[in-house]
């Protein structure tokens, strides 16, 4: 299985939020706050959930969303779940 690459999770992360949210993929930053910069409430969070789950194969646990703040967040939550899956 190929190294875990963050900057390659980062962009896929970012292409499914551009479409999921209607959004151009250079206004999406790692620092991009969910809610208060990309407009994400609690029923898009669970389509991101989805989306995760499918796009990178992982099984996102109920109440990890709980500490999810930013595009950072997401990319180093999917960087982890992806090394579990690894070892």
């Amino acid at each position: 299985m190929p190294a875990v690459d963050k900057d390659a999770i980062f962009k896929r992360v970012r292409k499914m939020l551009s479409r999921m949210m209607k959004l151009k993929e250079p206004t999406i930053s790692l620092e991009s706050h969910l809610r208060d910069d990309l407009g994400v409430d609690s029923v898009d969070i669970w389509e991101i959930i989805t989306k995760m789950e499918e796009e990178f194969g992982i099984e996102v646990e109920e109440g990890d969303a709980r500490g999810v703040g930013t595009v950072q967040d997401v990319v180093d939550y999917v960087e982890r779940k992806m090394r579990t899956l690894k070892d």
